[in-house]
C-alpha cells in the first residue's frame, strides 16, 4: 500500500469515526445496527469500498491534505502514474508531407539585353562601340573629345513621365580627375534644354574609378540648361524640384556622355541604362 492510499485510509477513518463515536451496536425493535470503528478490521477497506465523491478536502485535516499533494510516490495502488519527473526527450517523429504551394512572387523589372547600338540606342560617333563587356568609350586624349550612347526610347514623354532612370558604368583616366566621370542629360523640347545629372556634382564628389558605380538619377541632385556649373543658383537642385517646375516638357532625347569635361586618356564601360524600370544591359 503506497503513501497516498494510507494517508487516504486514515483519511476515511477519521471521517467515518467522527459520525460514530458515540454510537453503540444495539439490536432489537426499532434500532439500526450502528457499526463502531472497532469492528472494522485493519486494511480491510479498498478504494471499492468508498463511494466516489464521498470524501471531500474539507474531511482531511490540513497537514494531511498538504502531505497528498506533495508526495513523492510515482503511482498510487492501482500503478497509475501520479506525480511523475518529466522524462527524457522522444525520438524526432517522421517528416511531415509538403504543404501546398505559395503564392506566386512579386515579378522582377523587365530586362532585355543590348547587344547592338540600333533600334533605340545610337552611338554619336565611332568612339562608342558595343562590346561583350557593354558599350565602350574611347579612349579620349584629353577633355576636347568624347562620345555619348543616345536612347530615343523615351522620346515623346513629358519629364514628370520619368519615373525612373539608372545606368551602371566604370570609368578611368589617368589623372584621376575629379570631374572625368560620365554623365546623363535628358533633352528636351527638341534639343532646346536640357537636365544633367553629373555624378562628381560640380566636382565637389570624386566616384571611384575602375569599378562599376551605380546611379539613380530620380533620387539625386540634377541641373537644369546647366552643363558647366556656371555658378549661378539655383545649380545642383532636387530632381522633384526640376520635375515640378519644367515637368510638361517634352524629351527629345536621353545621352549618357564620357569625355567634354575633364581628364586625360579618358575611358569608360556603360554597363546598363533602366527607364521607368525596364533594365538595358549591354554587352552578353
Amino acid at each position: 500500500m503506497t503513501k497516498i492510499f494510507k494517508y487516504l485510509l486514515v483519511g476515511v477513518l477519521c471521517a467515518f469515526v467522527a459520525t460514530t463515536a458515540s454510537a453503540v451496536a444495539q439490536t432489537g425493535p426499532g434500532y439500526a445496527a450502528l457499526l463502531g470503528s472497532g469492528l472494522i478490521k485493519d486494511n480491510s477497506i479498498r478504494s471499492v469500498d468508498i463511494k466516489n465523491g464521498t470524501i471531500k478536502k474539507r474531511d482531511l485535516n490540513k497537514k494531511l491534505y498538504d502531505r497528498l499533494l506533495n508526495d513523492d510516490d510515482t503511482t498510487d495502488n492501482d500503478n497509475v502514474v501520479v506525480n511523475a519527473p518529466k522524462g527524457e526527450q522522444g525520438d524526432t517523429g517522421a517528416t511531415g508531407a509538403p504543404g501546398p504551394q505559395g503564392p506566386a512572387g512579386t515579378p522582377g523589372a523587365a530586362g532585355t539585353n543590348v547587344r547592338n547600338l540600333s533600334g533605340d540606342f545610337a552611338g554619336t560617333n565611332a568612339s562608342v562601340t558595343a562590346t561583350l563587356d557593354g558599350v565602350a568609350f574611347g579612349v579620349y586624349d584629353d577633355a576636347g573629345t568624347g562620345g555619348s550612347v543616345q536612347y530615343n526610347g523615351a522620346n515623346g514623354l513629358k519629364l514628370n513621365q520619368i519615373t525612373q532612370l539608372g545606368y551602371v558604368v566604370k570609368h578611368s583616366s589617368s589623372d584621376d580627375s575629379a570631374i572625368s566621370a560620365p554623365y546623363l542629360r535628358i533633352f528636351l523640347d527638341g534639343d532646346s534644354h536640357d537636365v544633367i545629372f553629373d555624378a562628381t556634382k560640380c566636382a565637389t564628389v570624386v566616384p571611384d574609378e575602375d569599378v562599376f558605380n551605380s546611379y539613380e538619377v530620380t533620387s539625386g541632385d540634377v541641373r537644369y540648361d546647366d552643363d558647366s556649373c556656371d555658378g549661378v543658383a539655383p545649380d545642383q537642385q532636387a530632381w522633384a524640384a526640376v520635375v515640378a517646375a519644367h515637368g510638361n516638357e517634352v524629351i527629345s532625347g536621353i545621352y549618357v556622355t564620357q569625355g567634354f569635361a575633364g581628364g586625360q586618356d579618358l575611358s569608360a564601360i556603360l554597363r546598363s541604362l533602366s527607364v521607368n524600370g525596364t533594365t538595358y544591359t549591354f554587352g552578353a
